[in-house]
């Protein structure tokens, strides 16, 4: 943490998200919540939804089945990437170097 932020309230909640795709269930019943000041990772093997659940979030490519997502208290239904982008929503990738040879 850095000096003089404190964490706060919860900017981003996850409630409950399920989301399929066909017979195959990509998210089951994610809930979590990020707070202010917070940073969180989303972490698992492959195929474990973590794109999935990052699409939700940020992008609104994908839309849930069941739950729901809140930014600063507000409930996101069909975003475009851009306004959740004005909202400050955003991720990052992760990047390997390449091995010299």
């Amino acid at each position: 943490m850095m000096a003089g932020r404190k964490i706060g309230g919860p900017i981003l909640e996850i409630d409950g998200v399920s989301l399929a795709f066909g017979g195959v269930v990509a998210l089951q019943g994610v809930s979590f919540d990020v707070r202010e000041h917070e940073i969180r990772a989303i972490i698992g093997p492959n195929g474990a939804g973590k794109s999935s659940m990052l699409n939700v979030i940020q992008t609104a490519v994908y839309h849930p089945q069941r739950g729901t997502v809140a930014f600063k208290g507000r409930r996101r239904r069909r975003m475009d990437p851009h306004e959740a982008a004005q909202q400050g929503i955003a991720r990052t990738f992760q990047n390997m170097p390449s091995s010299a040879a």
